[in-house]
């Protein structure tokens, strides 16, 4: 049985990291690289780095970053932002990524995906789906122009399947930031719709929100931002408490999972 995985994603604006609130506001806190050297030293099974600003601006990945944090890392690591070309992603992989995310490119032209995946691999390839509601309707957002795309969701969702995506980062920008848990309606939905792992994003605010993107949400990875940020020992008790979840988890022989307590933010203390 395929354990499930807890993955932090680093957001950044350029190399500095930034908590995210409803894709419209975002607090600067702190240096990608001091990040990266935190969750290397915990509990984690893979991390993802997404710039958000690098395609608006029209950069190219950093790939020095990449290659330092991949120096860093001893578990996979997914990098996005700024990808638009298979030599892009050719350059992101020899630099040490394991895995690429795209999203603004894969919304635009799918048959992107199918070069990409054809090329190196759909276990690769990372496709990340914004979503938000609109009169009550789930639709993908674009994060660059601020629109909604215009295809609707569940065949988007299938389209970036057959196209050769390895797996889907679904996002709530309802939820992002909200601390109010998984949209498990939407991640239910999508999760239905296709046969390719979902990665579970936007809205933790306690570590036992995290297992009902798997057991109520049918994901078979949990994803946060925020909440990893300022809490020491974070991943070790995301960890513990998707356990307590009977959640299949990897677990590491250096740490010690029992007792832990949580506070009534969701803190361990």
């Amino acid at each position: 049985m395929l354990k499930t995985r807890l993955i932090p994603c680093i957001i950044t604006k350029n190399e500095l990291v930034v908590q995210s609130f409803n894709f419209n506001n975002y607090l600067p806190i702190g240096n990608i690289k001091t990040a990266i050297e935190f969750f290397v030293n915990w509990d984690v099974d893979e991390i993802i780095i997404i710039d958000i600003d690098a395609t608006r601006e029209k950069r190219n990945p950093n790939m020095e970053l990449v290659k330092w944090a991949a120096s860093e890392c001893f578990v996979p690591l997914t990098v996005g932002g700024g990808i638009n070309s298979t030599d892009h992603i050719n350059n992101l992989l020899k630099a040490g990524a394991d895995k690429v995310c795209l999203n603004s490119v894969a919304s635009r032209d799918t048959n992107f995906i199918t070069k990409a995946s054809n090329k190196f691999g759909s276990q690769c390839i990372t496709v990340s789906i914004d979503v938000k509601k609109d009169n009550d309707k789930y639709k993908a957002f674009d994060h660059l122009s601020k629109k909604y795309i215009e295809t609707p969701l569940d065949y988007f969702v299938k389209k970036i399947e057959e196209a050769g995506a390895g797996e889907i980062l679904l996002n709530s920008v309802d939820r992002d930031g909200s601390r109010q848990g998984y949209d498990i309606e939407l991640l239910k939905r999508v999760s239905a719709l296709v046969n390719i792992p979902i990665i579970a994003l936007g809205g933790i605010g306690r570590f036992d929100q995290l297992a009902n993107g798997v057991t109520l949400g049918g994901c078979q990875a949990v994803a946060a931002a925020n909440i990893f940020q300022h809490m020491e020992h974070s991943t070790i008790a995301a960890k513990a408490q998707m356990r307590a979840s009977n959640l299949n988890v990897r677990l590491s022989s250096k740490v010690k999972y029992e007792n832990f307590t949580l506070d009534f933010l969701g803190r361990p203390y």
